[in-house]
């Protein structure tokens, strides 16, 4: 998948009240029952002296997927955000890959609800 087609999917979720780990669940199930091979990863986020641990995000096709960043380091232009290349950044994501179930979509749905009730 190429880099606008993940965003596509996730950008209109990003302001979703869930941290780190519920979005990167949510992640996960969408890619996976797309026929997709995510990967969740868990570990640490560094960037210019700031990190955040524990920290979630997904990988997929090279592709780094993290959408909650910036609620712990601050919306910042270098504090990566989205979908993205973590080499192409100055953060450094040190974890390892974790055991993920798919969460059903009403579940997903329920998990996504503060989103839904703010929007026009």
């Amino acid at each position: 998948m190429t880099r606008d087609e993940l965003a596509l999917l996730f950008d209109p979720l990003q302001h979703a009240d869930v941290e780190c780990d519920g979005f990167s669940r949510v992640v996960y199930s969408i890619l996976t029952e797309r026929g997709h091979r995510p990967i969740i990863k868990a570990g640490e986020l560094t960037i210019r002296g700031a990190n955040v641990r524990p920290h979630l995000w997904v990988e997929v096709y090279g592709w780094t997927i993290d959408y909650q960043a910036r609620r712990w380091l601050g919306h910042e232009p270098w504090v990566p955000h989205g979908v993205f290349r973590a080499p192409e950044t100055e953060a450094i994501y040190e974890g390892a890959a974790i055991e993920a179930k798919v969460i059903p979509e009403p579940v997903r749905r329920l998990m996504m609800m503060s989103y839904a009730e703010r929007a026009p």
